[in-house]
């Protein structure tokens, strides 16, 4: 018996993971672990299996059922089989104790080949491999940890575990906040906060003041008027949130901006709604970099966004924030933005003070 790390990308539709499953069992393999990832190539399962025998038939199996007609398959070690949450809050308390470990924490947490610091002010030569087999881990606005790993790229989710794990050590600036004043790149001032059932008139009148066009970019039919249950789900805190944005001076709401969890680990969708006379002002970016940063806080490995394809507006904010955009599909497209790594750097403490003292790891030393 041989354990394997087996990784695919298996269609996001219900069944398909069970295909797997059976197919794995089919061949005589003992699924010993599970992990599910989100990723450029979409939702990627990667399981520990326990193989008798040679592992090619599986593997030919396996690829059959993927999105990609490929597998990446390398050989796995029993002490990788246990609880990933568990391990990550054992290299927490490590890391409480001694921060200036992070890049061993992180290499651990990730079972990577390689981890060192690095300097983000200058480019790296370091890895001259394939980008996706590195993985570079902001510590601060100047130092981050540079990973390595041959046998597998990293996947999004990994970034945002690696991303939880250094903010577990810094010091906490409290969660992203969900009110205060916002400044677009156009210069325009704002105020923005999270709403709530006491905003439901002013929303109402959002919705009659946005032209029917508007409206069906953001709900894919024209919504002249937010039913109850509309506003149920946007001020649900277990679907997600809604922000609402309006001019700094004051007046009524001129814009919403909502995250809301999915099915999906570690993915959130996000979803614009801004006035017709506001649009092209720099709002609808705005509320999108608040977003994100919320996202991140959550914990999220990645956000998407589905819209028509000739809601140009929307795109290229999504595209302004780096994220890809898939093509139409059935009249929607698709926009899907990495999380980890966009948060601002948290205040400095005892790391980033570590971090700036001379011979520190990664330091400089005069």
């Amino acid at each position: 018996m041989t354990l394997w790390r087996i990784r695919t990308v298996v269609d996001d539709r219900p069944g398909q993971l069970a295909g797997v499953v059976e197919t794995m069992a089919a061949h005589g393999g003992n699924i010993v672990g599970l992990s599910i990832h989100a990723d450029a190539a979409g939702v990627v399962d990667e399981f520990i299996v326990d193989i008798p025998g040679e592992h090619h038939s599986l593997l030919r199996s396996v690829s059959r059922r993927s999105v990609t007609d490929s597998v990446i398959a390398v050989p796995a070690e029993r002490r990788e089989v246990g609880d990933d949450v568990t391990r990550a809050l054992l290299l927490t308390a490590r890391l409480q104790r001694e921060p200036n470990r992070l890049p061993e924490a992180l290499a651990e947490l990730l079972l990577a080949d390689d981890a060192r610091w690095t300097n983000l002010t200058k480019p790296v030569a370091e890895f001259p491999e394939e980008p996706e087999s590195t993985l570079l881990v902001p510590v601060g606005p100047l130092r981050g940890v540079r990973l390595r790993r041959e046998d597998r790229p990293f996947t999004w989710t990994e970034s945002a575990r690696a991303d939880a794990l250094v903010r577990s050590v810094l010091p906490s600036a409290g969660p992203a906040p969900t009110d205060g004043a916002v400044v677009t790149h156009h210069g325009t001032d704002l105020y923005v906060w999270q709403v709530g059932a006491g905003d439901a008139a002013a929303l109402q009148r959002l919705h009659l003041r946005c032209s029917a066009e508007t409206t069906r970019r953001r709900y894919f039919s024209s919504v002249r008027e937010l039913s109850p249950r509309m506003l149920g789900v946007f001020c649900d805190p277990e679907r997600g949130l809604t922000l609402a944005a309006r001019s700094l001076k004051g007046g009524e709401p001129v814009a919403l901006a909502h995250l809301m969890y999915t099915l999906d680990p570690g993915v959130g969708e996000m979803a614009f709604l801004v006035e017709d006379a506001w649009q092209g002002t720099g709002v609808g970016t705005a509320l999108a970099r608040a977003l994100t940063a919320i996202a991140a806080d959550w914990g999220l490995a990645e956000v998407r966004a589905e819209t028509t394809p000739g809601n140009r507006s929307m795109l290229r904010i999504m595209r302004r924030l780096g994220a890809s955009v898939s093509p139409p599909r059935q009249g929607v497209v698709q926009a899907r933005l990495p999380v980890a790594g966009t948060v601002p750097s948290r205040r400095p403490g005892r790391l980033m003070t570590l971090l700036s003292q001379a011979g520190a790891p990664g330091g400089t030393s005069g």
